[in-house]
């Protein structure tokens, strides 16, 4: 096997997370010195994350608005880390952010607050999923997006690849892994042109973990999940990661979290074994069938069905037809899905649609036959771009190089899980 640049640098004696960012991009001064994003805007808020390698214990966040300067913040640093909550700010509004750190300056990006839950005017978001910044997976995928115009940017996995070799096992390598993604010229330009919201698969701690790979690996998984805390911190602190949040009034999206409370994937596929656990299920199906938001978006990592092993909800089929039946008269439903490294439209039980995207920069996978129920597959780089105004959703599939690939329009009414659907 061919080794990566990643491992050509390490045995070249060259630090990663310094120099592993693109070779135009080194010729910045202080390009791979400190990185950040602005995350979980809502109405009035959002979050910035600051890292830095740079001998400093403060950093500052300026946000402007219609160019004016409206907010200045302090963020202190431990070890260089620090996050910035900025709140007070209105609903649906473009702001720029810049961070000063170190005598460097990150940015402007841009960002927009979300519409309130009453605003009806038309929403566009993007997704993604599968991000590594080796050369051999250089494409054009983060420009695409970029010029898409996105209001939201959500990841659903894998940003970043923690385990390519040697895999991480402690905070600092798993931070450089993220440094080295996040300032990435594609993915830095990506972060600076709009919001983001985002959720870990497995590459984030290690390939295919469940249950059995927590409990046999406790301190990895420990530092993991610090490192994933502090590149993605959440208002909250604590072990639930999945969320939901309105985008004006006709979507609210659920955010999964597939991993942390998931059985061994070898366990029997029955009533004792769980992807969600009890608490997010419910939460999960209390959520979409109460929501008042025209469209509910369910973001599961991994896909419902018709995926290549047993890391998908093919092997919790028990749990997964319960979500379907729960479901079933609640308009509106789409799920979307990433892991697989192909883009899909899928049919499944009761006619609930699901959308796959991915990878952005990461091997294309290798999908099994066409089966009822995969209605469209496309082998290259990709991702999903949802727009919705009104009762008219359209998904398409973005390509590298800007083409819309694939693109579908559908209603509520065609998003209604029935127990007359037509069989697979």
């Amino acid at each position: 096997m061919q080794p990566t640049r990643r491992e050509l640098l390490q045995l070249a004696g060259v630090g990663v997370a310094r120099w592993a960012v693109g070779c135009g991009d080194n010729l910045r001064p202080g390009a791979s010195d400190a990185a950040t994003a602005v995350l979980e805007p809502d109405p009035e808020s959002f979050l910035v994350p600051v890292w830095t390698r740079l001998a400093t214990t403060q950093a500052t966040i300026e946000v402007r608005a219609a160019g004016a300067l409206i907010q200045e913040v302090p963020v202190a640093l431990s070890d260089g880390i620090g996050v910035g909550a900025i709140g007070g700010l209105s609903a649906d509004t473009p702001y720029e952010v810049t961070i000063a750190v170190g005598g460097l300056r990150l940015g402007p990006h841009r960002v927009r607050t979300a519409p309130r839950p009453d605003d009806p005017r038309p929403v566009r978001v993007a997704i993604s999923a599968d991000a590594d910044p080796n050369p051999a997976f250089a494409n054009g995928i983060f420009d695409a997006i970029i010029a898409a115009e996105p209001e939201l940017y959500l990841s659903i996995g894998d940003f970043p690849y923690t385990d390519n070799g040697p895999p991480a096992q402690t905070v600092p390598v798993y931070r450089e892994r993220h440094v080295e993604l996040r300032t990435h010229p594609p993915v830095r330009a990506l972060l600076e042109a709009c919001g983001m919201r985002a959720i870990y698969d497995d590459h984030e701690f290690r390939n295919n973990w469940d249950a059995h790979f927590v409990a046999l690996e406790p301190g990895r998984y420990a530092a993991a999940m610090q490192t994933w805390d502090e590149f993605f911190p959440l208002p909250s602190s604590g072990e639930i990661k999945y969320r939901s949040w309105r985008w004006g009034a006709n979507l609210e999206c659920f955010l999964l979290d597939c991993r942390r409370f998931r059985s061994a994937n070898a366990a029997p596929d029955d009533a004792q074994k769980t992807m969600l656990g009890s608490t997010q299920h419910q939460w999960l199906i209390d959520g979409v069938t109460r929501s008042t938001a025209t469209f509910k978006l369910i973001l599961t990592s991994i896909p419902l069905d018709y995926g290549v092993g047993d890391d998908h909800w093919a092997t919790f089929t028990t749990e997964r037809d319960a979500m379907f039946a729960a479901l079933v008269g609640t308009p509106g439903v789409l799920f979307v899905s990433g892991d697989q490294h192909w883009f899909a439209s899928h049919r499944h039980a009761y006619g609930i649609r699901e959308m796959q995207i991915g990878p952005l920069a990461r091997g294309i996978g290798v999908p099994g036959p066409m089966v009822p129920g995969v209605l469209y597959r496309a082998e290259r780089y990709n991702a999903g771009l949802i727009e919705i105004d009104g009762d008219q959703l359209t998904f398409s599939g973005l390509g590298e190089d800007g083409e819309r690939f694939y693109s579908e329009t559908v209603t509520a009414a065609d998003l209604t899980p029935r127990l007359d659907a037509p069989p697979l």
